[in-house]
């Protein structure tokens, strides 16, 4: 059968947008992928790649160049007040941690092998209104000429501008803040780990360095409880640091060098966000990634919902001839459970990485944490693992992946 609205204009160049893209064009679409940023961005900055999210790479292709990008982390070490030598945890290697534009050139490297060029690029531009009737939308951009396409998807991030031109109610109700700000930058490895994640909490602080690929440079990111989310942009990098500094500046550990490099790197600062939402589509415009399901940066698990979400709104797509109301439905269902089990996991991580607890429980925590770390390496000697992440589990991943296999044409 002939498909359906192929013209398809995709709202943000990420891993979201950029995997649909791929995948879509794969199938005889023609997306257009329009991005605010001039070229290739480092929003994000590090994102990580969940267990589910590189099994769906490996089945596509891509693993091995991703892989190759990016820092698994084989050991746990928490820092705990009073011990000189950390706790030792093995790690299973599930997760990958890589440079956001490092995973979404990947994708764009896949998309120009592609026998013909099916996929329009739009850099420094974005959607400024969406008027839709029966056959199609009609969108404006703030710099190019007005387009009429078949179906529009919002894959724009967190603060979606498709989601609140195509939703009326307010994003308000669609936001809720985690009370917890987050601050990233890199730093030189001072700490001389290897493959490692460096854990030190404190109370309702915490501080997380991750060795990046070479094992050269730190990944820092530390969570500080706040009522008060911290608004993107409105703080210049002087404010940030200072910020940073009054919430750990009397801290031990190697916090006096991390801050030292902190001032000498670009700090990225933002409030634990997650998206709720009813519904991710309204008539012919959807939502896919952060836009629709963000999970939170402490997550971990953005990376790999946008890829899950991507393979299945375009899989639905092309199972249904391109006829959007039953793709959408089918999308939705494909996609609900994990972006549910995605949900639940950074507030865990935050109680974890910052707790809500008096000094004299953080010493029973920190206890805790010895007796669970001998536990684990007595199960590893007796050849048990511990719980590998469930989240997309029950994912159908077989069922799109077998597709996209397919000769394009095939349904």
């Amino acid at each position: 059968m002939p498909i359906n609205n192929t013209n398809i204009l995709i709202s943000g160049g990420g891993v979201a947008g950029s995997a649909l893209a791929l995948w879509l064009a794969r199938k005889g679409f023609t997306p257009t992928v329009v991005d605010a940023a001039p070229g290739p961005r480092s929003e994000g900055d590090h994102v990580e790649v969940s267990r589910r999210g590189l099994e769906l790479l490996d089945r596509m292709g891509l693993g091995g160049r991703v892989r190759a990008l990016g820092s698994h982390h084989t050991q746990l070490r928490t820092h705990i007040s009073g011990r000189t030598e950390p706790v030792l945890m093995p790690l299973e290697p599930d997760s990958l941690l890589i440079r956001h534009e490092s995973l979404v050139r990947v994708l764009w490297e896949e998309i120009d092998r592609l026998d013909q060029a099916r996929v329009e690029r739009v850099d420094g531009d974005t959607v400024t209104g969406l008027a839709q009737d029966r056959t199609g939308v009609d969108v404006t951009f703030a710099h190019a000429e007005p387009r009429r396409f078949d179906l529009v998807v919002g894959a724009d991030g967190l603060y979606s501008p498709v989601r609140r031109l195509a939703f009326a109610e307010s994003d308000e109700n669609r936001l809720r803040p985690l009370e917890i700000n987050v601050a990233t930058f890199e730093a030189p490895n001072m700490l001389g780990t290897r493959n490692a994640l460096s854990w030190h909490v404190w109370p309702y602080r915490g501080c997380v360095a991750a060795t990046l690929p070479g094992d050269e440079r730190l990944f820092v990111t530390l969570l500080m409880r706040d009522r008060f989310p911290v608004r993107p942009g409105s703080l210049d990098q002087g404010a940030l640091r200072r910020m940073v500094e009054e919430t750990f500046g009397a801290d031990g550990w190697r916090m006096p060098e991390l801050l030292a490099a902190m001032r000498q790197a670009t700090v990225h600062v933002a409030p634990e966000t997650q998206v709720r939402m009813d519904v991710w589509s309204r008539d012919r415009v959807v939502l896919i990634g952060d836009a629709a399901t963000c999970s939170g940066q402490l997550s971990g698990q953005g990376a790999g919902v946008a890829l899950l979400g991507a393979l299945a709104l375009a899989g639905e797509l092309a199972y249904s001839d391109g006829e959007h109301g039953p793709a959408y439905f089918s999308y939705e269902a494909a996609m609900r459970a994990t972006a549910r089990e995605a949900r639940a996991v950074a507030p865990q991580v935050a109680d974890t990485g910052a707790p809500e607890v008096e000094p004299y429980e953080m010493w029973v925590r920190e206890r805790a944490d010895a007796v669970l770390s001998r536990a684990t390496r007595l199960m590893n000697k007796l050849g048990l693992r511990t719980a590998r992440d469930p989240v997309g589990r029950d994912f159908a991943l077989e069922r799109y992946a077998k597709m996209f296999d397919a000769p394009e044409g095939d349904g």
